[in-house]
């Protein structure tokens, strides 16, 4: 039998990291805008590959944060319907899924970041 701190805690954690991937989404959203800002003009085709690159790049990261959102809610649902089940694993895999998520937007993030400066 799980305890109601475990259960609201578990709960909590599927929140934030909710919220965490809503402002990661805007975040990438902006950094599309700064791609299409730095690429108005732009004829050389090494640059515009890069640029048709990290389009795709955010383009799957989109994708990557919506199925995490939909297995997020669905892991809540289940926790919500069956309070008294033990959800610890599948809790642990979608913590490490987030983490391993966030670190690479974070990385593309810093990456692009630089391409946009060095350009």
């Amino acid at each position: 039998m799980v305890n109601v701190e475990k259960h609201e805690s578990l709960l909590s954690d599927c929140k934030t990291w909710l919220e965490s991937l809503k402002s990661r989404k805007v975040h990438i959203n902006h950094l599309r805008n700064e791609l299409y800002k730095a690429a108005a003009g732009k004829t050389d085709m090494e640059y515009l590959k890069e640029v048709e690159h990290y389009h795709n790049l955010f383009h799957i990261q989109q994708i990557n944060i919506h199925d995490l959102k939909h297995k997020i809610k669905s892991h809540i649902a289940e926790a919500e319907r069956h309070p008294n089940f033990g959800h610890k694993i599948p809790h642990h895999n979608l913590e490490i899924q987030y983490n391993f998520l966030i670190k690479d937007i974070d990385q593309l993030s810093k990456d692009f970041l630089l391409f946009v400066k060095t350009s």
